[in-house]
């Protein structure tokens, strides 16, 4: 019997071209895309209904998303039929990502790319950050 966890690791299979472009390769899943999976039981299968998020209003990426999210699921082993809708909040915030993708993320950005991280709080003066410089 299929369970939830099957229908998010193959979506997790489904890549983010923006975490590639970021150097950090992340599926749906470990992006927070992924905003809900329901299964239902059929006499043929398993009915799979997902549905997934872009992170911001203009990204193009939501119907290639939603197909290639269907061929994973498709070809799941016990799955009869699969529904993949689009959420249309656009609320996705990086908080949304997986605590192991942000975690890998950060590692990424600072060791390899010697980038610090950035707070934005809310005023030009509050987004200072403070820094030891040196070794």
């Amino acid at each position: 019997m299929i369970e939830e966890t099957d229908i998010r690791h193959a979506l997790n299979q489904v890549i983010d071209p923006c975490s590639v472009a970021a150097g950090c390769a992340a599926g749906l899943d470990d992006m927070g895309l992924v905003r809900s999976v329901s299964l239902h039981d059929e006499s043929g299968g398993t009915h799979v209904e997902v549905v997934i998020a872009v992170t911001e209003y203009g990204c193009l990426m939501g119907a290639p998303f939603a197909t290639e999210a269907y061929k994973a699921l498709c070809a799941l082993p016990g799955v009869a039929h699969v529904d993949v809708l689009l959420d249309d909040r656009f609320d996705w915030v990086p908080e949304d990502m997986n605590h192991a993708y942000q975690a890998r993320l950060h590692e990424h950005r600072s060791r390899r790319l010697g980038v610090i991280p950035v707070r934005v709080i809310g005023s030009r003066e509050e987004t200072a950050h403070n820094r030891k410089c040196g070794p």
